[in-house]
């Protein structure tokens, strides 16, 4: 019986795969970003590059112009689609995603998903010519460093 209660109490743990769906489904809503609550969608490195980035830039556009994980600044007529999921021992994943649009032509993004006491993140983003979206946010945050 006490057994029984425990796995009850006890949620499944989401895949990669439906985490990324669950969260291309957010963006239905008109209004949604990403950026609302980032800590819900980034891992805490990333986050941290992100956050840094923003600050550095003083209310400008910094390197980050648009939306990593849409790969947009506006996501009407998007079709993401789960490609590929890749499992990369306890915690961590690679998901491909094709982000088709209705007007536009598709893109492949690769994304770096960890996963922490809130579930999955994301800890990185490939896409066209960017090999890493968080080493190409720190370089960018260490130039505008020594700038100053």
């Amino acid at each position: 019986m006490l057994l029984a209660l425990l796995l009850a109490g006890s949620a499944p743990v989401e895949t990669p795969k439906a985490w990324m769906e669950r969260v291309y489904a957010s963006y239905r809503t008109s209004d949604f970003s990403p950026f609302k609550h980032p800590e819900r969608y980034f891992a805490p490195r990333l986050l941290a590059a992100i956050n840094e980035d923003s600050r550095l830039a003083h209310g400008e556009v910094g390197y980050l112009d648009g939306d990593p994980i849409c790969q947009c600044q506006d996501a009407d007529g998007m079709r993401p689609r789960v490609l590929r999921v890749t499992s990369q021992g306890a915690g961590k994943a690679s998901v491909q995603v094709l982000i088709d649009w209705v007007d536009s032509t598709a893109r492949k993004a690769r994304f770096t998903l960890v996963r922490g006491r809130g579930g999955w993140r994301i800890a990185d983003v490939a896409s066209g010519d960017e090999r890493s979206l968080l080493q190409a946010l720190q370089r960018s945050n260490r130039e505008a460093k020594r700038k100053r």
